[in-house]
C-alpha cells in the first residue's frame, strides 16, 4: 500500500544517510505517522514546518502492517493517517519536492 510522509530537512538528511525511515529525527515514539494521501502529507508540512517546503516521500507498506497499525481518520483535522511502528518493512519508493 502506498502511503506518504512529509519530511523536514533533518529527517531528509537521515533518509539520505541511511536509505530508510528510522525512529529518531521527527519521530513520535518508535514509529512514524504516514498520510494516506500526498495532499495530506503536504498539508502537514505547511502546518508543522517553519522551513516549508520540504519533501514528501512515498513509501510502500505491506497491507497487513497497515491493518495492524493504529489509524486515525482526520488526524489534526488534515487527513487520514496510519502510525507504523515496524519501520524496517517500510520501503521508500519515491520523493516529491517543492521549491
Amino acid at each position: 500500500m502506498r502511503l506518504f510522509r512529509y519530511v523536514e530537512e533533518v529527517e531528509w538528511n537521515d533518509i539520505v544517510e541511511f536509505g530508510c525511515l528510522r525512529a529518531g529525527p521527527n519521530s513520535c515514539g518508535y514509529g512514524k505517522w504516514l498520510a494516506r494521501t500526498s495532499t495530506a502529507a503536504w498539508a502537514w508540512g505547511r502546518a508543522l514546518d517553519d522551513g516549508f517546503p520540504g519533501r514528501v516521500v512515498t513509501v510502500n507498506v505491506h497491507e497487513g502492517i497497515v491493518q495492524e497499525s493504529y489509524s486515525c481518520d482526520g488526524l489534526d483535522g488534515i487527513g487520514d493517517a496510519v502510525y507504523v511502528v515496524d519501520l524496517a518493512d517500510v520501503d521508500i519508493v519515491g520523493v516529491e519536492e517543492r521549491t
